[in-house]
């Protein structure tokens, strides 16, 4: 029988789900603000006064933020596995709140090597919060609603990441930009903590009853050996951690894509990453009407072929592309005024709208497959994929970069590998015509 989708209208009333995501919503936001007032306030104000390498530095807070996914994962899935997630969500909420505070003292003394202390224990309190994220909302929700729940999900994170973005590098660089950030990061982080007041509760499995590794070496062995000895949630962990290595690349050389390949400002490179940002919010909205709130692989590998599609029709409009000779760089007016740039923005929106299509039941299935008593460790073990396939993206892409190749010949080059995931994934999917004949390319091993 065809499910009924969720309205996604219905379920944001919902105190099965309301408060899950606007926890999550104000968190990805305000570790966006933190850290990229911080950046921000590096490149423009200190780095000069200081005599800093502003690259170097922006590459290091990048890698100190992403690093705690991979070192404290683990045992955070053990902890939403092992108690309320309700309540860990309230304990990592309070934490964000002292570390917060903390970040307005750093901000006034303009401590470099404290604001860098925070960025790793940002990461941290980020980290401890995705398993639960996950494991509570597949709790939450029943299967009719998991695709949908996943959707505004999904959708929510890019969005608040992007908002976060903009807000926390446009509002330190103001006049008393410094006491604004301040402000506003103590104040979500409190928002966010009363928002997980509200969060009903969400037991642990009493089958699941097990101690705490809080070795962080040893967890990490022992949740990637759990992954890989269950083949369905290894396979969907490879899979949606390909999102995220071509997504850091595209996020990452926005701004150099901008700069060097269409001759324009930093403004045109937030509108990118807007229409990215906003497709890929689209496209995750869309599978819930797609999918009939079916919890199924189903349409993702055809959105892993359209990624590689998109990214082939990028380079070409980019090639096609007219950028100024000038050192002039273009505002937004300037850049929309020419005619080669709309074909750009069309490539990016429907390579942002096939992400949002291939990622999100490919969440919907990892909740639903692994068994509720290792909910949160699956996860856990997902998270550290992504984060090595986060750092593996950086290093590609900064060797073709010393190698020669142009930014858009990187994009190219990352795009297009959704081609041979696009056959990884239809494995998944045996009911639909790509997957049978992925399946007759490349059978699954059992």
């Amino acid at each position: 029988m065809t499910e009924t989708p969720a309205r996604m209208a219905e379920l944001m009333r919902a105190r099965r789900f309301w408060p899950l995501f606007w926890v999550m919503f104000l968190g990805a936001f305000n570790d966006q603000v933190f850290k990229n007032a911080f950046v921000a306030l590096l490149t423009f104000r200190l780095a000069d006064r200081l005599g800093l390498n502003a690259d170097l530095h922006n590459l290091a807070a990048a890698g100190l933020f992403i690093l705690p996914f991979a070192l404290f994962s683990p045992v955070a899935g053990q902890l939403a596995d092992r108690f309320d997630k309700a309540g860990v969500m309230r304990w990592v909420k309070a934490a964000e709140i002292a570390l917060m505070a903390v970040a307005a003292v750093a901000y006034h003394l303009q401590s470099i090597q404290l604001l860098y202390v925070l960025v790793f224990l940002m990461g941290a309190q980020s980290a401890f919060f995705g398993p639960v994220k996950y494991a509570a909302l597949a709790q939450y929700l029943p299967r009719a609603e998991l695709m949908a729940g996943n959707g505004l999900i999904q959708a929510g994170t890019f969005l608040a990441i992007l908002l976060g973005q903009i807000a926390g590098a446009k509002l330190v660089l103001t006049p008393g930009g410094v006491t604004l950030v301040s402000v506003a990061v103590v104040a979500i982080a409190v928002i966010g903590f009363l928002c997980s007041l509200a969060a009903r509760p969400a037991p642990p499995d009493p089958d699941a009853a097990h101690e705490v590794n809080w070795n962080p070496v040893s967890a990490i062995r022992h949740v990637l050996a759990e992954n890989a000895a269950d083949r369905p949630v290894f396979r969907i962990s490879l899979a949606i951690a390909w999102f995220w290595f071509a997504g850091a690349a595209y996020l990452a050389l926005a701004l150099p894509f901008a700069k060097q390949a269409l001759g324009a400002s930093e403004d045109v490179a937030v509108l990118l990453l807007t229409m990215f940002s906003v497709g890929v919010a689209l496209g995750a909205l869309l599978c819930n009407r797609l999918f009939r709130g079916a919890v199924k692989v189903g349409l993702a590998p055809m959105g892993a072929l359209c990624i590689a599609i998109f990214s082939a029709c990028l380079y070409v409009a980019t090639a096609a592309y007219d950028a100024p000779q000038g050192a002039e760089l273009l505002g937004v007016a300037g850049f929309l005024g020419r005619s080669g740039a709309w074909p750009v923005l069309a490539a990016f929106v429907g390579l942002a709208v096939s992400a949002g299509i291939y990622v999100t039941p490919l969440n919907a299935v990892l909740q639903a497959s692994a068994a509720p008593g290792r909910r949160g460790r699956a996860i856990a073990g997902l998270n550290v994929i992504t984060a090595l396939a986060m750092v593996l993206s950086s290093v590609l892409a900064s060797a073709m970069i010393a190698l020669g190749l142009d930014r858009q010949e990187v994009l190219l080059v990352i795009g297009g590998s959704g081609a041979p995931v696009a056959l990884y994934a239809a494995r998944m999917a045996p009911e639909t015509a790509l997957g049978r004949v992925a399946l007759s390319i490349w059978p699954l091993r059992t």
